[in-house]
């Protein structure tokens, strides 16, 4: 059975949440083990450097005003989160993640915005939201399990 590539796009992209949300729930299961929350960031950085990868196509393929800062910063990004992986503690990794998730949605609804492209829109949006939320918990556990 062939399945359409639209609908196979959503449910890959669905797919793709189960570690944000599976990781999340193993830190709390785990007695809040920093592990879980290294392996976390690390899928984090997989899924921002595939993210931003997916916009070099698109990019290259259409003319936009700023193309070439947009296709720099699209390569400049898992750059940095690669850097801070090494470099910083948790809490910013998890701030420059939510930051930086939502800043490609944006870049995404520049460089996608013809109506051929509104579906895939639609689906970075909600599962833009759904990593935010799952990074949100994450940045919360971490810190919260500090005070207790």
């Amino acid at each position: 059975m062939k399945i359409e590539k639209k609908k196979l796009a959503i449910i890959l992209g669905f797919l793709g949440l189960i570690p944000f949300y599976a990781l999340t729930i193993f830190y709390f299961l785990s007695n809040f083990n920093d592990y879980i929350v290294e392996v976390y960031l690390f899928y984090s950085n997989i899924i921002l450097a595939f993210i931003c990868g997916t916009q070099w196509s698109k990019i290259l393929n259409v003319n936009l005003p700023n193309s070439n800062l947009i296709l720099t910063t699209s390569v400049t990004i898992p750059i940095i989160a690669f850097a801070l992986d090494f470099f910083s503690n948790q809490n910013i990794n998890m701030v420059f993640y939510i930051i930086t998730f939502f800043a490609i949605n944006l870049i995404d609804a520049k460089i996608f915005k013809e109506t051929t492209n509104l579906w895939y829109l639609t689906l970075r949006k909600r599962l833009t939201f759904l990593v935010i939320i799952s990074q949100v918990a994450n940045l919360f556990a971490v810190n919260a399990y500090r005070f207790f």
